[in-house]
């Protein structure tokens, strides 16, 4: 009787002669059952949607993706091909094509969107406030530039709730619904099952070895984006275990941009986005696996347990958006991207990946809690007093706004006490910050062992400070030049730095990085280079001036980890393996011991995540050669380079911890 609730939908009509012109040209058989069957799906699409245009565009989901492709004269033509390179029987490749389509389809339903949503405010709400925090305004932006066309959600990878978030903000925002595409791990029962109907795409791990299903799992994001649905997934391929963002991966985005190219679509429109928690309840086990505890592997019982240790008072989630990006601004008209050649195609697709993972870093807000472990974890490697750790706070908070980037409303409160002792408070709780209270006044350190996990934090925001502690170094080693080469060491110093970190920090291209660090100094004193030119005391004066005080908070462990990697190759050189499971754990002991003889100062150094980097460089430096061979000379040059780094990062501590206190005496003095 409530007539109110029932909705007669209409599709869009069409004659059997136009529903023929179609099928002619994408029919991959002549009976006339295969007809029918074409005449049915249309007719299941066009109801899906009017049903669509009903219900907004969160309900907008693709139906019959598997039939369609399937029964597509490019597929079969496609695979015929392919069977025919690859040298397999065509009814083999058909088989296999057949069963990657069934793995791949998901099973969009409205109730199963709806259950995923109840699922995912149920348990991100067990410990966060209940409402998300998104900005309005990037969300007109993004449904502008995703009007029409096919859009690409591109997030950062920080948690296992990441999905669930993603989806309830794009819901209650009113934008369309993406098809996520997650690790096949996930597909456990019952997840598997709940997330299939939600629109997640499972897709393997490894298919280097799989033609076959490359080639399916191509086709199937390129019809995709041809029907203008949108996808999500994570560009760096896995969730971060150190919190800074990992480098991108490049198979996913190719299969879409391939498509752009062969002219399925007019247009892509790419979202960089960002998800970033208060407090993350993860964090402590990303700290055990950076220190060599095996990854727990995802099942049923790992489900219960996850969702058991996600009760709690966490703060907020923060949902960003960064600087959409228009794949046809990028690359030119599909005929243009077409005729690039295969080299110039690659790079431009490492500078694309490039720069969304740049837009990602500038969309992410800095959070109260990642500057209070961004200050405690170097404090000048003593505990700060509560007074003393509110000015430091204050100088990165001013800094942040001088420089315009995006801060939570819970990082601006730390310019009252009221904010940092809430912060505090919920560091003391997580077992991360301690405070010893058994004296005159109050002293707050990073708990013993706890290094690692408040690294996390820091390391969420770190690329904001990267230009300044660049900076600081550099101006550190011309300060120790005479006068006249003090604006080239500078320089030198810059770069250097800036290809020592390339494989941790995304990076402008080398102009675009001089100006940026120009325009940073020059907030700092518009006449810096002359400061340079005028000596070494003019220079120490400059560093003085730089506040927050950020190269050793920032630098100094990844230089320690570099070096660390680099002194083991030096000690293991004469093994059969550098680079295996045994070489990282031979580096974590190695660290260890250095720590304990103050060799290295900072205890986040000793991580395998670190090492693996520290690898990187040591074979682009050309430390270990193709065949894994140490190459003794370049090796020596590579770790007196380090060496060299980290007497500079001592030299600028040892001042900056001379002018904080100065500082903080003059304040307390001028207080009284």
């Amino acid at each position: 009787t409530q007539t109110e609730r029932v909705h007669v939908l209409e599709g869009e009509p069409a004659t059997i002669t136009a529903l023929r012109d179609i099928w002619a040209q994408l029919r991959a058989s002549e009976t006339e059952d295969k007809f029918a069957n074409f005449v049915v799906r249309r007719a299941t699409l066009a109801l899906e949607r009017a049903a669509s245009q009903l219900l907004g565009p969160q309900y907008k989901m693709p139906k019959l993706v598997r039939e369609e492709i399937r029964a597509s004269s490019r597929f079969q033509e496609g695979l015929r091909l392919l069977a025919e390179q690859k040298q397999l029987p065509l009814i083999q490749a058909e088989a296999l094509a057949d069963k990657a389509l069934k793995e791949l389809a998901s099973g969009f339903t409205p109730l199963g969107l709806d259950i995923n949503l109840i699922m995912g405010r149920i348990l991100y709400r067990r410990g966060y406030v209940e409402q998300l925090d998104i900005d309005p305004l990037q969300i007109e932006k993004v449904r502008s530039e995703v009007h029409g066309k096919p859009a690409i959600i591109l997030p950062s990878h920080r948690s296992n709730m990441d999905v669930g978030v993603m989806s309830v903000a794009l819901h209650e925002a009113g934008l369309p619904r993406t098809s996520t595409l997650g690790g096949i791990n996930m597909s456990f029962w019952p997840m598997g099952y709940i997330m299939r109907r939600s629109g997640v795409i499972f897709i393997r791990r490894d298919i280097r070895s799989d033609p076959v299903y490359r080639w399916v799992l191509k086709e199937y994001l390129g019809y995709m984006v041809e029907k203008r649905f949108s996808l999500q997934w994570y560009i760096e391929g896995t969730r971060s275990r150190t919190g800074k963002s990992l480098p991108p991966k490049l198979g996913l985005l190719k299969y879409v941009v391939d498509a752009y190219r062969d002219g399925r679509c007019e247009d892509i429109a790419l979202i960089p986005a960002s998800t970033t928690y208060d407090q993350l309840n993860e964090v402590k086990g990303y700290a055990g696996e950076a220190m060599g505890v095996a990854k727990k592997k995802e099942d049923l019982k790992w489900m219960i347990n996850y969702f058991k240790s996600a009760h709690g008072r966490f703060g907020r989630i923060y949902v960003r958006f960064g600087e959409p990006l228009s794949l046809s601004s990028y690359l030119g008209s599909h005929e243009e991207a077409k005729q690039l050649s295969d080299s110039d195609y690659h790079l431009a697709l490492q500078k694309l990946a490039f720069e969304i993972s740049l837009r990602i870093n500038q969309a992410t807000p800095i959070t109260a809690i990642s500057l209070i472990t961004m200050t405690a974890l170097s404090a000048f490697r003593q505990a700060l007093s509560f007074e003393q750790l509110k000015m430091a706070l204050r100088e990165f908070v001013h800094y942040t706004e001088l420089h315009d980037a995006p801060m939570t409303a819970s990082a601006k409160r730390l310019l009252c006490d009221e904010g940092i002792q809430e912060e505090l408070d919920a560091l003391i709780g997580q077992g991360l910050i301690h405070a010893e209270t058994d004296g005159p006044e109050a002293v707050f350190t990073i708990n013993r062992d706890a290094h690692v996990a408040a690294s996390y934090y820091r390391n969420w925001v770190i690329h904001h400070f990267l230009d300044s502690a660049i900076a600081e170094l550099a101006l550190t080693a011309a300060a120790e030049k005479s006068e006249g080469q003090a604006i080239d060491i500078f320089w030198d110093t810059a770069l250097q730095l800036r290809d020592l970190l390339k494989f941790d920090f995304f990076f402008l291209e080398k102009n675009q990085f001089r100006k940026t660090l120009t325009e940073r100094l020059a907030k700092v004193d518009p006449q810096w280079q002359q400061a340079l030119e005028s000596g070494p005391e003019a220079t120490l004066t400059l560093l003085g001036a730089m506040q927050p005080i950020t190269a050793d908070s920032v630098l100094r462990c990844f230089l320690e980890s570099y070096w660390v990697v680099a002194v083991c190759l030096k000690l293991q050189a004469d093994k059969d393996a550098l680079g295996n499971k045994d070489f990282f754990q031979f580096c974590a002991g190695a660290a260890r011991q250095y720590l304990l003889q103050k060799r290295i100062i900072h205890s986040e150094a000793a991580s395998i995540h670190l090492f693996k980097t520290g690898l990187q460089i040591a074979e682009n430096r050309g430390v270990i050669d193709n065949t894994g061979g140490y190459q003794a000379q370049l090796g020596q040059r590579y770790i007196e380079e380090l060496e060299t780094l980290l007497q500079l990062s001592d030299h600028r501590f040892a001042s900056a911890r001379r002018t904080f206190n100065q500082r903080f005496f003059n304040r307390v003095q001028n207080h009284d």
